[in-house]
């Protein structure tokens, strides 16, 4: 059992007691550390914690644990069980939103880096249009190996009367010769209902999807 294992496990048995309390929960509001237990699955459990800056500088950084268990309860070993993580957002002058994130894990030597941008106009009353180029990359550390880099551009009109948007993005991977481009139509039906239709171009041919997503807050 390698010590990020045991620290993963410790780590979120600990956090189950400042889950149970309410009196924890309530001084955390307002902190600047962060302490986030979550189920992220059936049997999957994690923790993430580390550090905030203060309002109007969204910048934040940490870890995550992780612990993935069987059906019958039993911890899975896994080399997924710790991940250092920094994330920081922003808006310019211009009104554009820009996020960066990173992480690490220091088991694999695996680091991923992205970066992104979404400006929005308003075209008329009521129609918004938005723009999202993206970038996302990851490598080897720990063997020296390149990996892959992924640039995505994303265009979309968006209703905001009658709750559809119209969606094109092309998406270039390093290493293959064809550019992955993607041309969906979404329709928000009822509250936490959305129907999308998607049009994709992969290699040579063109695959279409029909999806319907239903969210429910609780």
């Amino acid at each position: 059992m390698t010590p990020f294992f045991r620290a993963a496990c410790a780590a979120l048995a600990l956090s189950m007691a400042f889950v149970i309390l309410p009196a924890g929960a309530a001084r955390a509001e307002g902190s600047l550390l962060i302490w986030s237990p979550s189920k992220i699955s059936g049997n999957a459990y994690r923790l993430r914690m580390g550090a905030k800056t203060p309002p109007g500088s969204d910048a934040r950084a940490g870890v995550d644990f992780s612990v993935t268990t069987s059906s019958t309860g039993t911890v899975r070993h896994t080399r997924d069980n710790a991940r250092f993580w920094a994330e920081m957002q922003g808006r310019g002058a211009s009104g554009a939103e820009g996020n960066v994130a990173a992480g690490y894990n220091p088991a694999t030597g695996r680091a991923t880096a992205s970066a992104g941008v979404s400006h929005r106009w308003m075209a008329t009353p009521s129609v918004d249009i938005l723009i999202n180029p993206s970038v996302w990359a990851d490598s080897d550390m720990r063997h020296g190996h390149t990996g892959s880099v992924r640039v995505t551009q994303k265009a979309q009109l968006q209703s905001v009367t009658t709750g559809t948007s119209l969606i094109a993005s092309g998406t270039a991977v390093s290493g293959q010769p064809h550019v992955k481009t993607e041309f969906r139509v979404e329709q928000n039906v009822m509250r936490g209902l959305n129907v999308a239709a998607t049009v994709q171009r992969q290699d040579a041919e063109l695959v279409g999807t029909i999806r319907a997503r239903f969210r429910m807050d609780w």
